[in-house]
């Protein structure tokens, strides 16, 4: 009995050996993703975190805000986030840090951000889901969402394990031991650069103003948004939802933010609303914009301004600027202030 438990233990040691092995290998041939550098913070060094799409990480710069303000922050986001990503996001940050603060971006649930989304074709599918996943770190967490993902995608078991091993499809042909814990530094901290106009064109009288009229989630969106608000509460971490300082092209985008405002200001949560304050901030369709609702970085340094002055406005949020522990934050602004002047340089010659 004792030589059966013995090969049983020396079994199951070897196959978490073998899987650990495995996983970080598929981490080292991974291309860049827009969570490695979140994953090489150290431990409980941000105060501030924003969650949520390329809305998000083209408007908000963290190192400007420590530039200006002292705040560390950090954007943990992912293209085309879904709805059903973002409380993992949340159990995925409290893993290694302690923010005072979280802002949560809704613009998923305005958008209709999940891989069931009929709207979308089968490239929009493998990319999106490409772009929820792929970052992500080898977690329980992660079984979990692919399980969510697939059930969007009414897929089979097999279809499952395709999506849960992506490394198949998502690869490079090159080994980077850098990247063997998932990580690699980010001067950006996550903050993610789109040139002036290079998104999809506009007009300005296409735009909508803001009637008030509400738009109710979809039963999906709704069960989804219920399963958000219950880990944030489960969070030490202050939690604002906000919208940011976007314009809007469709009625229902508009009305679903009027009622995720309300719904979520009844279940005790802030949620800050700044879409009307795209004239306040000074913000020009002509020279700030990427696309009626993503910014390029000179439109993004007037939605840094405002998200910190609010933050430090309503939060205890310290000012890091004097504090020896964070002076590494100046060493890489210098780093990070070529690259703004290179952005800021690209959008003014469009």
């Amino acid at each position: 009995m004792k030589i059966i438990l013995k090969r049983l233990l020396t079994v199951v040691v070897g196959f978490i050996l073998l899987m650990t092995c495995i996983i970080h290998l598929t981490y080292m041939v991974r291309d860049y993703t827009r969570l490695f550098g979140f994953y090489d913070l150290d431990k409980n060094s941000v105060d501030v975190v924003f969650v949520g799409t390329s809305v998000t990480f083209s408007s908000f710069m963290p190192m400007e805000a420590w530039k200006e303000y002292g705040i560390v922050a950090y954007d943990y986001c992912t293209n085309v986030q879904y709805e059903n990503s973002l409380r993992y996001s949340l159990a995925d940050i409290e893993r290694t840090q302690s923010p005072e603060l979280i802002m949560v971006d809704i613009t998923p649930f305005l958008y209709a951000h999940y891989a069931g989304n009929e709207t979308w074709n089968d490239d929009y599918y493998e990319l999106f889901t490409k772009c929820n996943l792929d970052s992500r770190k080898y977690t329980l967490d992660r079984f979990a969402l692919v399980y969510e993902i697939n059930k969007d995608l009414h897929g089979s078991v097999v279809d499952y394990l395709y999506y849960y091993f992506d490394i198949a499809r998502y690869h490079t042909n090159n080994i980077s031991f850098d990247h063997i814990d998932n990580a690699e530094k980010d001067i950006n901290r996550g903050y993610g650069y789109l040139d002036h106009n290079g998104g999809d064109k506009f007009a300005i009288e296409d735009l909508i103003t803001d009637d008030g009229h509400k738009v109710e989630l979809s039963e999906r969106e709704q069960y989804y948004l219920d399963k958000l608000l219950i880990k944030a509460a489960e969070m030490d971490s202050n939690i604002v939802f906000y919208c940011p300082p976007i314009y809007f092209k469709d009625p229902d985008a508009f009305g679903k933010k009027n009622y995720l405002k309300d719904y979520i200001a009844d279940q005790g949560f802030t949620f800050a609303d700044f879409s009307g304050y795209t004239e306040k901030i000074g913000l020009d369709p002509k020279t700030d914009l990427w696309s009626y609702d993503h910014f390029d970085a000179l439109g993004a340094q007037k939605v840094t301004r405002l998200l910190s002055e609010y933050i430090k406005d309503n939060y205890n949020i310290p000012d890091r600027r004097n504090d020896a522990e964070f002076d590494y934050m100046n060493d890489d602004y210098v780093e990070w202030e070529a690259l703004l002047e290179e952005y800021q340089e690209t959008d003014r010659s469009k």
